[in-house]
């Protein structure tokens, strides 16, 4: 079924060691045909540097028995992108085996409800628009902030991710609040629910993309 996905995909044992990969994924980190028993750090591709973060994040899901889901931000073969990594854990007579990835495109799950979702913290019960908003408008500064704000990350995580201080991201949140405002807004948590349930989770930030990163997005665990 791999061989025949159009998406990266691939398996791997629970020590970070290639079963398989599918072209559409060796071609996307120039991966060489015979890719069976090597590691991320064994490929000619900028993800190599996280080779240690990819094993760590299937560790966590295979302790938990859980699928997690990742944005990935790498030079890929062909350039800078980013990618979302749906792992899942494959348990074979109740042992954790490894684990079984597929990869799409961010800008490809954009418009897909599904990923939404899966970005909205469990916050299934409300309804979302796919299409990005056009008002208000927001800095570049802001929508960076507003995007890992959605997606559950707490003041000092944030200033970790986008290398600013915890103070720089509490005055950003404010101007959000305040950019929100003519919705009623006046609240971090407001604001929270609000952008969530009216399509601000498809906003994809420029940002984004301008600096490498593998991190978690549906778990309280932050590996970056």
């Amino acid at each position: 079924m791999l061989s025949l996905s159009p998406y990266p995909a691939g398996l791997k044992s629970k020590e970070g060691i290639f079963e398989y990969a599918n072209d559409a994924y060796r071609d996307l980190v120039n991966a060489p045909p015979d890719i069976k028993g090597l590691k991320d750090n064994d490929l000619p591709c900028d993800t190599a540097a996280f080779s240690d973060v990819f094993v760590e994040q299937d560790k966590l899901a295979l302790a938990q028995n859980k699928t997690i889901v990742t944005i990935d931000v790498h030079n890929y073969s062909y350039g800078m992108d980013a990618y979302t990594f749906i792992k899942q854990p494959i348990i074979i007579n109740g042992e954790p085996w490894g684990i079984q990835f597929t990869a799409s495109k961010v800008k490809d799950w954009i418009n897909m409800a599904s990923f939404t979702e899966v970005l909205a913290a469990n916050k299934s019960n409300l309804s979302f628009s796919t299409t990005r908003p056009l008002e208000p408008k927001l800095t570049p500064a802001q929508e960076i902030v507003l995007f890992w704000l959605l997606r559950g990350r707490q003041t000092k995580q944030i200033a970790q991710l986008i290398h600013r201080t915890p103070k720089a991201v509490e005055k950003q949140i404010a101007n959000l609040v305040i950019r929100f405002s003519c919705y009623g807004i006046s609240s971090r948590a407001g604001l929270i629910e609000y952008a969530r349930g009216n399509g601000w989770l498809s906003l994809i930030p420029a940002q984004l993309f301008k600096t490498s990163l593998s991190i978690i997005i549906n778990n309280n665990e932050q590996l970056d």
